[in-house]
């Protein structure tokens, strides 16, 4: 199972466009139609079989873990179709977005709860596996005034999986309904009206013992007023909203639970496909293939490759134990930074490391603007660069640097994303070994790797910061080659994205 952290950074995305106004929010203000069935039928509340099923059908999703997908989002004409897949394990959806007529909207996609990254161009469907280059990051914006389509479609598709089943006993009591039978794919599938995110008990108000009355009863509530249901059709009609959203939904209703989905369940609780309204005049339809399970290669701003943590063995123990050794051994070599960062998109950085002066120096760009950058024991000096330097200038100015202590360095979330980064790739260097016994008690194997066409091993080596987390969640991570000398550092950053720090080991110039 994943971190606590990845988890939490669900909910929240979810609660906050799914409960706090954000356009799945507005799901409630309009149902989709009818599904097509051979027969006329009237909906109806769902059996305790039925509320059962439904409420399984996350953990289902999230048990199953990865699924092939295809859906439009938009009126016909205008419609933004994706394909591709989502793991609700990571969780990470990786798509291919394309538009009727060739557009800038088209082009891949890929997600983890609040982030999205895209990268432009024309594919109906993404490559196993993902370019390396030209990808943008940014956040979610799902639970903004203006939500983009696509954060709003994410939004959803990442609602619709737990670790954990609903609550069947407040389905069935819930304005939750079965609408008819389908076959998809030759699966007969019950249709259920449901709501977006999970029910959740009503809260109940207390009194303090000196207040309270024996003889006070609550309010009775009278249940929420639905509109008479219409016999579907044998064909499906355009998505009809029912009116405005209540200010303050009641409990039971759907609109309290993010909105209305409709949604096609087999006898195993399996999801096929779902429709929803993510606004007013917005449909959204996705068939999901449930036999279509790649395993998916996140873009490096994401994790890259799925890992496997499990502890390392005596040997690797020993690689890594000589790690500092071997870095102090080759002295040092060509440095390059990316770092995801929000709103701007991310830092580059090209220059050098030299491990026996422990120096660094670099040109990082950020937006349109370079700044030099040499960081060392006493902290970080800063100038601004040339508009059109490419690259640091050798040897490095003697003056225009304006020093900045490392106690003054940090926000008010603690060390920046990029300080972390190069602190950590000056501390791997070192004239004595580590003990191999401790190592073994902290470091995972991740997975094998390869760097620019170098097999390498990453492993993550928890911190104090790390205790209690899960495997595999680490702050850091170290891409060590075959020689057991250090090639990358990942960095998991404050927004939820990895940053990479990449040594080609080689001659280094003088920093200094």
């Amino acid at each position: 199972m994943k971190g606590t952290q990845d988890r939490r950074r669900i909910v929240a995305v979810i609660a906050l466009v799914c409960l706090g106004g954000g356009t799945l929010a507005s799901m409630a203000t309009g149902l989709v139609s009818c599904a097509p069935t051979n027969e006329p039928v009237k909906a109806r509340q769902l059996t305790a079989a039925e509320a059962e099923r439904l409420g399984g059908m996350r953990a289902r999703n999230y048990k199953d873990a990865r699924v092939g997908l295809r859906a439009t989002v938009g009126k016909p004409g205008s419609e933004i179709r994706l394909a591709g897949w989502v793991d609700w394990h990571r969780p990470l959806v990786y798509l291919a977005a394309t538009t009727p007529t060739a557009s800038p909207d088209d082009g891949l996609l890929q997600s983890v709860p609040g982030l999205v990254a895209t990268r432009p161009g024309r594919a109906v469907e993404p490559p196993t596996v993902p370019p390396t280059d030209n990808w943008s990051v940014r956040p979610f914006t799902a639970a903004s005034s203006t939500p983009a389509v696509i954060d709003s479609f994410l939004a959803l598709l990442f609602a619709i999986a737990s670790a954990e089943p609903d609550a069947a006993d407040l389905l069935a009591r819930s304005e939750a309904k079965w609408i008819g039978r389908d076959k998809i794919s030759d699966h007969p599938v019950d249709i259920l009206l449901g709501p977006a995110v999970p029910p959740r008990p009503t809260p109940t108000k207390t009194t303090s013992p000196q207040t309270a009355s024996p003889k006070t009863k609550p309010p009775k509530t009278k249940p929420p007023k639905t509109k008479p249901t219409k016999k579907p059709t044998s064909t499906p009609s355009a998505a009809k909203p029912v009116g405005p959203a209540s200010p303050t939904p009641s409990p039971g209703s759907l609109a309290a639970m993010g909105g209305a989905v409709k949604y096609w369940l087999d006898g195993d609780a399996r999801l096929h496909k779902f429709e929803a309204l993510l606004t007013k005049d917005l449909p959204v339809t996705v068939e999901l293939r449930r036999e279509d399970r790649p395993e998916l290669v996140a873009i490096d701003a994401f994790g890259g490759r799925g890992a496997k943590p499990r502890q390392v063995t005596a040997r690797e123990a020993a690689v890594l134990a000589a790690m500092r050794q071997r870095n102090r051994a080759v002295g040092g070599g060509e440095l390059t930074l990316n770092v995801p960062m929000l709103p701007t998109g991310s830092l580059q950085a090209k220059g050098w490391i030299d491990w026996r002066s422990t120096v660094a120096y670099f040109l990082a760009h950020e937006k349109d603007q370079g700044y030099l950058m040499r960081v060392n024991r006493a902290g970080v000096s800063v100038q601004k660069a040339k508009k059109d330097a490419e690259k640091p200038p050798l040897p490095p100015a003697k003056t225009g640097w304006e020093l900045i202590p490392w106690v003054r360095r940090g926000d008010a979330l603690g060390g920046l994303d990029l300080d972390m980064l190069v602190n950590e790739a000056l501390a791997v260097s070192s004239s004595g070994r580590d003990d191999a016994k401790k190592l073994r008690k902290v470091a995972r194997w991740l997975r094998a790797d390869t760097l620019d066409g170098t097999p390498v091993t990453v492993y993550e080596i928890s911190k104090v910061a790390d205790v209690g987390g899960a495997r595999g969640q680490a702050t850091i991570r170290y891409w060590v080659d075959k020689s057991g000398g250090l090639r990358r550092l990942e960095l998991r950053t404050r927004i939820g994205a990895y940053g990479q720090l990449d040594i080609k080991p080689g001659r280094v110039p003088k920093l200094k």
